[in-house]
């Protein structure tokens, strides 16, 4: 079977740029969400944020581009880069046919900072005061188009949009593109901006943010605790390289890890509930990755659970681990890193990935924070407090789901060494 390795990782989040700061942040099972002051949030039920402020689009793009794009995009367009460069990708002649490259992204709310001043700027001043880039600086599929357009890509490139879990769909769907042949490499992951006062007015009446943390902003996201009341989202993207092993070893990539199996299914349950009350359909999914990945659970290194902070969200995703580990659950550590920076929505599963392959290289598993006591029937083996040393070539176990019951599980074991932040010490793209 067709091995499908990562080469490169580009990241930008609330922790900073580059997979070592999130992975000291995720380590350290301290939070870094803080009261949001991209606007004022205090007519919100949520004020608090993961905001990714050590990003600023021009030191990465040219000021044309960013006038006619959204920061979602500036986002994806960084971190994308910043993998390519990581992967020592060379797209074009001489190097990877452009032809043979794809790119998948996965995005949840789109481009609204832009949308809102150009909307508000039609109401008040009329059609002539709206930016001609409106409508594609808004459009979801808008990073996808700008990365190709960038870099020269032409191979095959699609944006999902599958809530939460968009950005495990786009892995998992690189992941197939390549194993079948599609392209020899595709450059996978998510990116979201949702602090802008209707963007975060969705995530509102979406009904899963926490209803507080104004007080005590890094104590607010509490995945699988006691006191958990909902998710506290943040800003970023997270892009990962993926291709064919005898591929990445043809142009002497270096290999980080490698992609061993996944499973993806929808819960069919109703529609006005997240997911399944007991996880049944996300229990069998999780086995149908492990199976994939032909990792027997006793040879499992760890779990990074979606850890949603939802009440029900969480009960459904404990009992289907409960279910898929067999009794192993007591035993096979579990832990929820995205409570360190808040969700990424469509970035947060990319992110998770990343972790992973830091936890890999390191040989330890995070601790989940502000999880200080579990909530009642919640046994799993949490994480918490300090980080778990990882089996040596364990593979470990990535959990994503969306609204709706749209679960994406995926299997990363180590495949090499890594210098994920060689990237960041070279020289940024030049504004032109």
């Amino acid at each position: 079977m067709t091995s499908i390795v990562i080469t490169g990782i580009g990241a930008v989040t609330p922790a900073g740029m580059g997979l070592e700061p999130l992975w000291d942040q995720v380590l350290s099972g301290r939070s870094c969400v803080r009261r949001i002051d991209r606007f004022d949030p205090g007519r919100y039920l949520c004020e608090v944020a993961g905001q990714a402020d050590q990003f600023i689009a021009a030191d990465w793009l040219p000021p044309r581009l960013i006038k006619r794009t959204d920061r979602f995009t500036h986002l994806a367009m960084a971190a994308a880069g910043a993998a390519i460069e990581h992967a020592r990708l060379d797209i074009g002649p001489g190097g990877v046919p452009a032809d043979r490259v794809g790119v998948m992204v996965g995005n949840v709310l789109g481009g609204w900072e832009f949308a809102e001043r150009e909307l508000r700027d039609l109401w008040m001043s009329g059609p002539r005061e709206v930016s001609p880039y409106q409508a594609t600086a808004w459009f979801p599929a808008a990073p996808q188009g700008n990365i190709c357009i960038w870099h020269g890509i032409r191979g095959r490139a699609r944006t999902f949009v599958c809530d939460r879990a968009s950005g495990a769909v786009a892995v998992l769907h690189a992941a197939e593109t390549v194993r079948r042949g599609q392209a020899d490499v595709v450059i996978a992951g998510g990116t979201e901006q949702p602090l802008s006062p209707y963007a975060w007015l969705c995530c509102e009446t979406g009904g899963f943010l926490a209803r507080s943390g104004s007080r005590q902003p890094d104590a607010t996201y509490r995945p699988f605790d006691r006191g958990h009341a909902g998710t506290v989202v943040g800003e970023g993207s997270v892009f990962l390289v993926l291709e064919r092993l005898e591929h990445a070893a043809r142009r002497g990539a270096s290999i980080l890890a490698e992609l061993r199996g996944w499973a993806m299914s929808t819960d069919g349950y109703q529609p006005y509930y997240t997911v399944e009350p007991r996880g049944d359909t996300l229990g069998r999914t999780i086995c149908r990755a492990l199976d994939a990945a032909s990792c027997p659970l006793a040879e499992l290194g760890g779990v990074l659970a979606d850890g949603s902070g939802v009440p029900r969200e969480d009960a459904a995703e404990v009992a289907a681990l409960q279910a898929a580990l067999n009794g192993g659950h007591r035993t096979t550590p579990v832990t929820a890193a995205k409570a360190a920076t808040g969700h990424l929505l469509g970035a947060g599963p990319v992110a998770d990935l990343a972790v992973i392959v830091g936890a890999l290289a390191r040989g330890l598993l995070p601790p989940t924070a502000n999880l200080a006591e579990p909530a009642p029937g919640f046994d799993l083996d949490f994480v918490r407090d300090f980080p778990r040393p990882i089996p040596g070539g364990a593979p470990v176990l990535s959990v994503s789901r969306g609204l709706g019951g749209v679960n994406v599980c995926l299997v990363v074991g180590p495949a090499g060494d890594t210098d994920a932040d060689a990237v960041f010490a070279t020289r940024r793209k030049e504004k032109t």
